[in-house]
Parts: C-alpha cells; sequence; structure tokens
C-alpha cells in the first residue's frame, strides 16, 4: 500500500473509523506521509525543516500528482511545517477518496451539529489488522523492513500511534521503534522529526 493509505488505516479504528488521535495529529501525521510518497518517488528531498523539489515529472499516482502539482507552484514556501499544515486540511479526505476509488474503503456521511461528517469504512475488516500485523513482523525482523516501513513506523511514533504499532510498550519494543526511525535516511528521519515537532505543537497548543 502506499504511505499515506498505511498510516490512514493506523490512524483510524477500523470498525467505526474515529480517530485513534486528535484530529490535528491525524491530519499532521497523514500530510507527513503524503510528502513521504513524494520523497519515496525522488520528486522531492527534506534536508532539516526545509523541503526541495528534485524532480518535477508528475508521479503515477493521482493524488501524488496532485501534491507535487501544489508544492512546485508555491516555491517561495520550503518550509516542511508549511506544508505540513497545509496539506493537512484536506489529507484525511484527500486519501480517504484515494482509498475509496482503490476499492478498500467505503464513505459514509452523518449529520453533527449542522454539518456533515465524512467517515472513512474499511471493506475488509482483516485488512488493518494484517498490516498491523506486518509492521510487527518487520519490527522483531521477521519479514525485511523498507523505507516505507521504517517511515510508516516513524511516522506512528511522531503522532502517538506506537502502542498500536506494538504488541505491548516493553521496553524492548520501543527500542526496535527507534532503531527502525534511526535506520531511515536522512530526508525520511528529518521529515518525521518535523512531524513530531508539529505534533507537539499542536497537543501544547489545544493545552494552553
Amino acid at each position: 500500500m502506499l504511505l499515506a493509505d498505511d498510516f490512514f488505516l493506523l490512524a483510524h479504528d477500523e470498525r467505526d473509523a474515529r480517530p485513534r488521535l486528535s484530529p490535528r495529529a491525524v491530519e499532521l501525521g497523514l500530510a507527513g506521509a503524503m510528502l513521504g510518497e513524494l520523497v519515496l518517488e525522488r520528486r522531492v528531498t527534506v534536508e532539516g525543516a526545509l523541503l526541495s523539489v528534485v524532480r518535477w515529472d508528475p508521479p503515477a499516482d493521482a493524488l501524488a500528482h496532485t501534491t507535487l502539482a501544489t508544492v512546485t507552484s508555491e516555491p517561495e514556501h520550503r518550509e516542511v511545517r508549511t506544508w505540513l499544515s497545509y496539506l493537512g486540511r484536506t489529507a484525511v479526505e484527500s486519501v480517504g477518496q484515494r482509498l475509496v476509488r482503490a476499492g478498500v474503503m467505503r464513505q459514509t456521511q452523518s449529520r453533527r451539529l449542522l454539518k456533515t461528517v465524512n467517515r472513512y469504512l474499511v471493506n475488509d475488516l482483516n485488512l488493518p489488522a494484517a498490516r498491523v500485523l506486518r509492521l510487527r513482523r518487520v519490527l522483531t525482523g521477521a519479514e525485511p523492513m523498507y523505507v516505507a516501513d521504517a517511515t510508516v513506523i516513524g511516522l506512528a511514533a511522531a503522532t502517538g500511534l506506537t502502542r498500536h504499532v506494538l504488541w505491548d510498550g516493553a521496553p524492548a519494543s520501543v527500542k526496535q521503534v527507534h532503531a527502525a526511525v534511526r535506520s531511515l535516511p536522512p530526508p525520511f528521519r528529518d521529515l518525521v522529526a518535523t512531524v513530531e515537532e508539529a505534533v507537539g505543537d499542536a497537543v501544547l497548543a489545544q493545552r494552553l
């Protein structure tokens, strides 16, 4: 699955589609995953807190194509935090709709406080559990760890989803997560670190 699709499944309960995190944390994590897809496709790179476009030819995926077009249309904005905030506003709908088009999810609507709320229900309840199980096997070395796997694990840790990915909160498991993040190439490691900072600031702002 694509990076943001995997994070979407982790971040929402498979039974009722409710987010496992605060809405802002989900948005920032998804936005980070969307940028991560462009890094994987070698269209952009991240160095520290800054993002640079390195290739302008569009990726095959429609959402990644749109994300790249949005980034390239505003070359003066290079801060990763700026793009996390901007892309996060529509990330749930954008990734949810991609999963609907792929047949992985179906969209439902409900009315709440005079507004329509969209939710995305997974069509196969076994799929999210299978994705979590695979990440756990990757963490324990039972399956090879690819950059995309380590990036999803890093984003899970950055947003507070670690316990959902791990069997438990044992020190050995936490060390495996930290090792996975350390194994990332610098652009992905910097992206994960920036997402973690943005989520931390969002949590702090809610408490003030």
